[in-house]
């Protein structure tokens, strides 16, 4: 899960700032002429965000998948291919 302080983090990236709480409403910027996050921004880019770790992960899982079966091809049993990658 993503967090307000990694969206934030995304959307400004170099900018110092601190946040009190879970809201922007609690954000205190330290680089000056910041131009503020909305609610909106941060919650659009949380799920940006989650997007693409979700997609990242779909990505490893495809891949493993891949390994698992061009072992296999190569006839290594399902004990081998483990000892290879881990569990299956």
């Amino acid at each position: 899960m993503i967090t307000t302080a990694e969206a934030v983090a995304s959307l400004r990236p170099g900018v110092e700032w601190s946040m009190s709480g879970d809201d922007v409403a609690g954000i205190t910027w330290h680089t000056p002429d910041v131009q503020p996050l909305t609610q909106a921004e941060v919650a659009k880019e949380i799920k940006r965000l989650e997007k693409a770790l979700d997609a990242e992960q779909a990505t490893k899982d495809a891949a493993r998948v891949s390994a698992v079966a061009k072992l296999s091809a190569l006839g290594l049993d399902a004990l081998e291919v483990q000892a290879i990658i881990g569990s299956i």
